[in-house]
């Protein structure tokens, strides 16, 4: 296998992985939802509040989005 397929088949394992965990997230929200009505609804909010920081956060530092995670390390 050459280095182009092993990168790509990476890739695609990447992409699957990230795929199942949004999928077991949402699945634990739903679950949520139907023991605590109102749950999907904050969960939705509170993920785009912390979605939004973490933008002005990346921008407020001038990191660009290959730069990985910001920590809290670096944030001080």
């Amino acid at each position: 296998m050459s280095i182009e397929e092993w990168l790509n088949k990476l890739r695609s394992s990447d992409r699957a992985f990230y795929n199942i965990m949004a999928m077991e997230i949402w699945s634990l929200a739903k679950s949520m939802d139907t023991i605590v009505p109102g749950f999907w609804s904050r969960f939705m909010v509170n993920r785009r509040n912390a979605m939004q920081e973490f933008v002005e956060r990346r921008r407020a530092t001038g990191e660009n989005s290959d730069a990985g995670p910001v920590t809290e390390a670096q944030s001080d």
